[in-house]
């Protein structure tokens, strides 16, 4: 079987439960594995066969060789979650040896994003006409994001039915990865969707809605929101993935424990989660004026 044979039967066997986002991750990172591949042994996919392979060869171990110092050791570990992904799979179908068996990754170089700061916050919050039906729609995306940890498409996904105002509580039922989870929403961000309800008028169906055609607010949409905050603003670092960095920073500067966190934020892997344990110490050790969680998140549950 050639490597592109296998490819195939591994997008195929991810498509059935993988999110059309993490698709298109995995395409993207494996085009770059393969293009090394081709490089180093000059031939095309559609005829390299692992079983063709030098037995002393490690493919794995040689593109991280290949890729460090052209590339940041923090893009050569996303290449290689992907990657180790594949040739896992592989592994386990009985198409190639164990390429991964004792190689390490090079360590991560990446340099910590700092959470949103009050004062940064308060900003953004100036920018909102609540007065509007834009604004106070606006104002409530934004806040679903940062104070409950919410993704970009999980936004765009709402249901007004997907709202448990009397136990402040919310579903988001299209998530990364097709999971699905609750999270706890303060009572000042259910007021203020209950406000935004009432001005538009619905009481069923998706959330958001495009105040023009009335249909569903899009990636697009929440895009254009946040170019629009940076230039009205002045907070020029501020982006949707940020708002869930903020939110899983501060809930463990408050006091929330990591196993907590890592299901308001729908992660399946603990190790993707531990990552915001060194920075929220760093940020508390420091005394440094990062945006504040409602107390909902440290008196439910505690």
């Amino acid at each position: 079987m050639t490597i592109a044979q296998a490819d195939k039967l591994f997008m195929e066997d991810r498509a059935v439960y993988c999110s059309v986002k993490t698709l298109r991750s995995y395409a993207c990172h494996l085009q770059v594995f393969y293009q090394y591949l081709e490089m180093r042994y000059r031939q095309p996919m559609t005829l390299l066969e692992f079983g063709s392979l030098p037995q002393e060869d490690n493919i794995y171990s040689g593109f991280i060789l290949f890729q460090r110092g052209r590339v940041k050791n923090s893009t050569v570990r996303s290449y290689c979650r992907t990657i180790k992904v594949f040739l896992r799979w592989c592994y386990e179908e009985d198409y190639c040896r164990d390429y991964l068996k004792k190689v390490k990754l090079p360590r991560d170089d990446a340099i910590p994003k700092m959470p949103l700061y009050t004062d940064e916050v308060a900003a953004i919050d100036s920018v909102f006409d609540v007065q509007t039906i834009k604004g106070i729609r606006n104002y409530c995306i934004f806040h679903l994001m940062l104070d409950c940890g919410l993704r970009r498409e999980e936004v765009t996904a709402l249901k007004v039915e997907h709202l448990d105002s009397k136990r402040n509580l919310l579903s988001v039922e299209i998530s990364k990865g097709m999971k699905s989870r609750i999270v706890l929403v303060p009572d000042f961000l259910l007021d203020a969707v209950n406000v935004y309800l009432r001005q538009n008028g619905h009481a069923s169906g998706f959330l958001f809605r495009s105040l023009r055609s009335g249909t569903p607010i899009t990636d697009n949409t929440v895009k254009q929101m946040f170019q629009n905050l940076k230039a009205e603003s002045g907070v020029q670092r501020v982006h949707a993935h940020l708002l869930r960095h903020t939110f899983a920073t501060s809930y463990l500067i408050g006091g929330g424990n990591l196993e907590f966190l890592r299901v308001f934020l729908g992660h399946t892997d603990y190790n993707v989660t531990k990552v915001y344990s060194q920075l929220a110490a760093k940020c508390k050790m420091l005394g440094v004026d990062v945006y504040q969680l409602d107390p909902i998140f440290f008196t439910r549950g505690y």
